[in-house]
């Protein structure tokens, strides 16, 4: 199919007039999305039987134990807050007195299947609105679970389970709104306007930095939509009456973020200096051509094959191609026709845009090395494929005929296994496992009980240290620490097993020579060892 044919076919989907304002929800296809939010957030739990920990998990468990301890998320009474959102623990910190279960059970067992089915339901809901079918939404909301780092993303416990899905939700109610005014539906409209509201303070609360994409979004729409304005002013009588309403809902969405930064949450209000250290640093990186550091150089290959890593990442690469193309198809057309074409689907090519550029700021900021995170692309990704997803459909729908169906969902069905072995860190493709057993944290647990200011050698990477803190999460009793640095003078003891001992061949680390120090513990699957003094100082 020649390029000009493939053009037509998909501007004639996307200016397809669809009755997407009283459309009827199809049960059948909810409880499909339901069904895939349910399966992708069972495998994750189930993979390694509840047995799994990662830094962002151990992080806000500790934060939510901290809560629970000082009973307030004050600077003056909880030194160690979360700087960028106060939701997410105090979330996590209700269910888990709701429950009575650690905050470390709920977010391994629990949270996961929360997160993944909030992202199909959320995301089916607001797709069927942005491509005005079930079919389409249902489709777009499977795309998502072809992202490895969206499954992990939604899956982990940290803050951007929720923030994703309300992300959506928020997209969701804006459009509602507007679809609602255009009809003079005005408790429907008031109603979608206030979930709008609640949800953009809602995210805001979450974090400051990542719940605000969508209003930074939105906010790059209305900046270009004003612009646009000016150089072709026949266009204004079409669109001068949304762009308005839409300008004042921005303004006070930024007011909401204004409020939770100043007078909810004062702490948050350390990301303007965040932000100002950001600009200061962005403008060294583009004068001196050179960047502080690269974060994603790699010590060590984490995954145990290059080709299989390229495979199981792949997807991400055809969605952003095929999203691109479509969007570049789709762009001049409705730039010089946007008469005819719908109002949601111009907004939709908005804000793939707008998610696009967030995207694209990022990379220079993972290069000037913030503290804030040395994964910014990665992690805005994520908030790109929420637009990018139903593009892509708009984009392959017309590709696929009755005949070529059954390969498609062949292949879907194929990255979709893909994204779940890259999601859960497989042993058999990552070198960077995630999963822990019960025996290794008895014996830590065992260690600890003895032991008064004592180190502890866990191995040289984070794995059971991990999990130790996503269990317990205040640490360790009677002054003992843990340390993955096998040079440490100071740790007089080493823990050591099968799943270590595994885990050291992928990554072709040296064993330790611990044959040659005394074996203190030994609980069938994992030891601890004394090491045998060295010098007349060590004992």
């Amino acid at each position: 199919m020649n390029l000009p044919r493939l053009s037509q076919r998909v501007q004639d989907l996307f200016w397809a007039p669809r009755a997407i304002a009283r459309q009827p929800l199809r049960v059948s296809s909810f409880t499909y999305a339901f069904w895939i939010g349910l399966a992708f957030g069972g495998y994750f739990i189930l993979r390694y039987s509840g047995q799994w920990a990662e830094i962002d998990s151990v992080a806000f468990s500790g934060i939510t134990s901290n809560l629970q301890l000082y009973g307030s998320f004050s600077q003056e009474i909880n030194p160690k807050n979360y700087p960028h959102g106060y939701a997410f623990p105090v979330w996590m910190a209700s269910l888990s007195y709701l429950t009575g279960l650690p905050v470390g059970e709920l977010m391994r067992w629990y949270t996961p299947m929360v997160g993944n089915l909030f992202l199909a339901m959320f995301g089916f809901c607001a797709y069927r609105r942005w491509l005005g079918s079930d079919r389409l939404g249902l489709l777009a909301a499977s795309v998502l679970f072809l992202v490895p780092e969206m499954v992990f993303t939604v899956s982990r416990g940290n803050h951007e389970k929720i923030t994703v899905s309300l992300t959506l939700l928020a997209s969701l109610a804006l459009l509602k709104s507007f679809l609602e005014i255009q009809a003079r539906n005005w408790k429907l409209f008031a109603s979608w306007l206030t979930v709008y509201y609640l949800v953009s303070f809602t995210l805001s609360s979450l974090n400051v930095l990542f719940g605000s994409s969508f209003i930074v979004a939105s906010t790059l729409t209305v900046i270009v939509a004003w612009v646009f304005l000016r150089f072709r002013p026949t266009q204004w009588g079409i669109i001068r009456r949304p762009l308005e309403r839409l300008t004042l809902r921005i303004a006070t969405s930024w007011l909401l973020v204004l409020i939770v930064m100043w007078y909810i949450y004062p702490s948050a209000g350390d990301n303007f200096n965040l932000l100002k250290t950001a600009v200061e640093k962005l403008g060294t990186l583009f004068l001196s051509f050179t960047p502080e550091s690269n974060p994603y150089a790699q010590d060590a290959d984490p995954w145990a094959s290059v080709l299989g890593y390229r495979l199981i990442s792949s997807f991400r690469w055809i969605l952003f191609a095929v999203s691109f193309l479509t969007w570049i198809l789709l762009l001049a057309p409705t730039i010089f026709r946007n008469s005819k074409a719908p109002l949601t689907r111009v907004f939709l090519l908005a804000l793939y845009g707008a998610f696009g550029f967030q995207l694209a700021v990022a990379i220079p900021v993972d290069l000037i090395g913030l503290e804030a995170g040395s994964n910014l692309q990665v992690r805005m990704y994520v908030y790109f494929v929420l637009f990018a997803a139903p593009v892509f459909v708009l984009g392959v729908t017309r590709l696929v005929g009755p005949r070529t169906r059954l390969i498609v969902a062949v292949v879907m069905a194929g990255f979709g296994f893909l994204s779940v072995l890259k999601a859960t860190l497989d042993p058999h493709i990552s070198n960077l496992w995630m999963q822990y057993t019960r025996t290794e944290l008895q014996a830590i647990r065992t260690w600890a009980q003895y032991e008064e200011n004592s180190l502890l050698y866990l191995g040289r990477i984070t794995r059971l240290n991990d999990a130790w803190y996503m269990n317990y999460g205040l640490g360790l009793p009677g002054g003992n620490n843990l340390t993955i640095n096998p040079d440490n003078p100071e740790a007089p003891h080493a823990l050591f097993s099968s799943t270590q001992e595994a885990n050291n061949s992928a990554w072709r680390f040296r064993l330790p020579l611990l044959l040659l120090d005394n074996r203190v513990y030994d609980n069938g699957d994992a030891q601890i060892y004394h090491r045998l003094p060295r010098t007349p100082f060590q004992r």
